[in-house]
């Protein structure tokens, strides 16, 4: 159900003006993360810079807001977003 959940936020939160490189940018994001957990041995994911539901402000599902950083470092970050 989390998982679900997740993908239709994800979905919702991807604007119709995406174009196929920001949709490729996306993609490359996800590789990169998955490539440095193998590489590194500590997990790496990807992470919404702003949140797609934060308290105050949310974000979209696009390039310039994600960002591939440690599962530690996303962890601590607890969804938030600070101004």
């Amino acid at each position: 159900m989390w998982l679900a959940n997740r993908k239709a936020k994800l979905k919702n939160a991807m604007p119709k003006w995406l174009t196929e490189s920001d949709l490729l940018h996306i993609k490359c994001k996800y590789q990169l993360a998955s490539m440095l957990s193998k590489n590194t041995g500590e997990e790496w994911q990807v992470d919404h810079i702003i949140p797609l539901n934060g308290k105050f402000v949310s974000g979209l599902h696009v390039p310039n807001n994600l960002q591939v950083i440690t599962a530690k470092e996303n962890q601590q970050k607890l969804n938030k977003y600070e101004f």
